[in-house]
């Protein structure tokens, strides 16, 4: 098996959760055995992106389909869920970079041998 079936699950209460609140997240499970669970959960009613996994985001609004007032609405909330994401990512990306790098050197620690999933993998 390729993936964590315990992870699978996890997300998929997790994806429940943020559909039954309406909310974007992005998401990254570890079961300490080697493997990770992700996803890029940015479809809420408020965001006009997507995520179309291996190529990124595609961003779809069209203000003759939804209105003027509403294409707006949608362009600012989709903007500020992007913006708020990267920056934060990016603040924890350098984190977990700078924590790999110092364990790897002072444990001599080498990658296992799981891997990182997303839902779409195993439906591909």
């Amino acid at each position: 098996m390729d993936y964590s079936p315990k992870l699978k699950k996890a997300m998929a209460e997790i994806k429940a959760i943020t559909t039954k609140y309406d909310i974007a997240a992005f998401v990254l499970l570890n079961d300490g055995d080697g493997f990770s669970e992700y996803s890029n959960i940015v479809e809420p009613s408020y965001s006009c992106v997507q995520m179309v996994e291996r190529v990124g985001f595609r961003v779809r609004l069209k203000q003759a389909e939804v209105g003027k007032e509403k294409a707006k609405l949608l362009a600012n909330k989709s903007y500020n869920m992007i913006n708020h994401f990267a920056h934060l990512l990016m603040k924890h990306a350098i984190l977990y970079m700078d924590a790999d790098a110092m364990l790897r050197k002072h444990w001599n620690i080498t990658e296992g041998t799981g891997r990182d999933t997303s839902a779409r993998d195993q439906q591909q």
